[in-house]
């Protein structure tokens, strides 16, 4: 009856390794075109967006893996996968906030990663306190397909590609609000209105002579005539 019980989540199981694998090969596939196409590409935000990918494609993998073998224990896989996410995330949030006023970030760091550690902080919680075995392995297909949706939207950004959701439109509207306006921003050192130009060689020994704007402009046709 049991053996009955677990067919449902075996299949699920067996699908979601295929994927897993597929997609861990297709990560590795992304970070060497970023590498390629992309300047930055050991900045430490980059890094941060590929280690999270891969564990939480790696989550997923072996979660499923473990639950496929006979007389497996989800629950403490869980909890141990649940444990590294989270370290290995608070660890890159701690990094980059340290770096932050050395290095140029995008304004999604700050909230994708407290989210992905909050995801690992609830596996690992609902792992320890699942009640039975059927309710650990419903626990935890549930987040591996939650991490199979953050590994893949991790591996999209590697290769630069905006999703387009509030995130984005978030982050936009905050640029906009602190970019300075282009119309009173004042003007350069020497370049100021009203300032006279300097016409280089015209002076003595090549000196610099300051010209007016008023002086260097031509005459009106027929102004000298008058």
């Amino acid at each position: 009856m049991r053996h009955d019980l677990a067919v449902p989540y075996t299949d699920f199981f067996v699908g979601s390794v295929t994927v897993a694998g597929a997609l861990t090969g297709l990560l590795f596939v992304a970070l060497s075109v970023s590498q390629g196409q992309e300047g930055d590409a050991g900045s430490l935000e980059r890094q941060a967006v590929a280690a999270t990918a891969f564990t939480a494609l790696v989550d997923s993998l072996w979660v499923s893996l473990v639950a496929l073998l006979p007389g497996h224990d989800v629950q403490v896989v869980s909890i141990a996968l649940g444990l590294l996410g989270l370290t290995s995330t608070v660890s890159l949030t701690l990094r980059m906030w340290r770096s932050r006023s050395g290095q140029r970030f995008t304004r999604r760091w700050p909230v994708l990663l407290p989210l992905i550690a909050a995801m690992y902080g609830a596996q690992t919680i609902t792992a320890a306190l699942s009640a039975s075995p059927r309710a650990a392995e419903s626990q935890g297909a549930m987040f591996v397909m939650i991490f199979f949706a953050v590994g893949i939207a991790r591996s999209w950004e590697l290769l630069g590609v905006k999703a387009g959701g509030i995130l984005d439109l978030v982050s936009g509207a905050a640029v906009r609000r602190e970019s300075p306006d282009r119309a009173g921003v004042p003007a350069a050192p020497g370049h100021a209105a009203g300032a006279p130009a300097a016409v280089p060689g015209a002076g003595p020994h090549g000196a610099e002579v300051p010209v007016r704007a008023a002086d260097a402009a031509p005459a009106p046709p027929g102004a000298e005539d008058g």
